[in-house]
């Protein structure tokens, strides 16, 4: 195979996400990366979105694939400039949670394993959700993971305990219910939200999985709606989430949606795929069916 025909491949590393350094990560790309099939470039990100810049730039060069190495957040950012074109993304997760990359059976914190899926790879179309205020390629929605999100976003230590502490944190000194009315097609719900959250991948991340069958490829969102709950449940609840049974949770509601208006008020923080957004305006959802091209592993069939 000549030089004119290797593909492109853009890799964007953010060197800040997850709890593990990077800075071996250019050394075993060189390693295991497929020549034959590829030539790449590397570029790090310097600052919380340019590596949608990046991605733009890999478009407006005609790069083939352009590969997010980070967590949820770093996808988030590049998948942006990739909708719609012929730049497929490709994943090296190295964040904290990876829920994006689980649901594809990407390894996590592996550049060898996810290299292999890149190395053998083929091609498919997946769904994205679009707001008014980005897309999302994982989850999102607002409440207690929305208000965690942003004080997580200051921790110095990352990662599942870590994460855990300020959910705990949240729950017991900081948190209040979000009160909202919520249009989910044609259903309206009005109350004081403990969580809502709709899902374009199974995951919230750690392997949690709200919805297992959750599919990338089927035009839906799947959302769940937490009411309010004593702090003493939230051990059964994560032991449901760890069991990937959300659907023994007594307080949860669960949903099946193509558009979602939420009628927020002034005080609405919202997570999209793990980063803290603050809106006053009213948010919208649209699932877009088959969006963007996504590098996957060639066996890999349900997505």
């Amino acid at each position: 195979m000549d030089t004119e025909t290797k593909k492109k491949v853009m890799f964007i590393i953010n060197p800040i996400s997850g709890v593990y350094k990077k800075k071996n990560v250019p050394e075993k790309i060189a390693r295991y990366i497929d020549y034959v099939q590829f030539d790449y470039t590397i570029r790090f990100t310097q600052y919380a979105g340019h590596a949608t810049l990046i991605a733009q730039q890999a478009v407006e060069e005609h790069y083939d694939i352009c590969v997010a190495i980070g967590g949820d957040g770093s996808i988030n950012e590049v998948a942006q400039s990739l909708v719609g074109s012929d730049t497929a993304l490709g994943v090296i997760p190295y964040g904290s949670g990876n829920g994006f990359a689980t649901h594809l059976k990407i390894p996590a914190r592996d550049v060898k394993g996810a290299l292999e899926v890149l190395n053998n790879s083929k091609i498919v179309k997946i769904d994205l959700v679009k707001s008014n205020l980005r897309y999302f390629v994982s989850n999102a929605g607002f409440g207690i993971d929305s208000s965690v999100a942003r004080r997580f976003h200051h921790h110095k230590l990352r990662g599942l305990a870590s994460y855990a502490w300020a959910v705990l944190k949240e729950l017991l000194f900081y948190f209040q219910p979000f009160h909202a009315v919520v249009e989910i097609d044609d259903v309206t719900l009005e109350k004081d939200f403990f969580l809502f959250t709709a899902f374009n991948a199974n995951q919230y991340g750690y392997d949690y999985a709200v919805f297992p069958f959750t599919s990338m490829k089927d035009g839906i969102m799947d959302v769940i709606v937490l009411n309010h709950f004593p702090v003493w449940k939230l051990f059964w609840i994560v032991a449901c989430l760890v069991m990937k049974r959300a659907d023994l949770i007594k307080e949860a509601e669960s949903y099946r949606a193509k558009r979602i208006v939420i009628h927020g008020n002034k005080k609405m923080v919202y997570q999209f795929d793990g980063d803290s957004v603050i809106s006053h305006e009213d948010v919208t959802f649209d699932i877009i069916p088959q969006c963007i091209n996504m590098v996957v592993a060639k066996g890999l069939n349900s997505y």
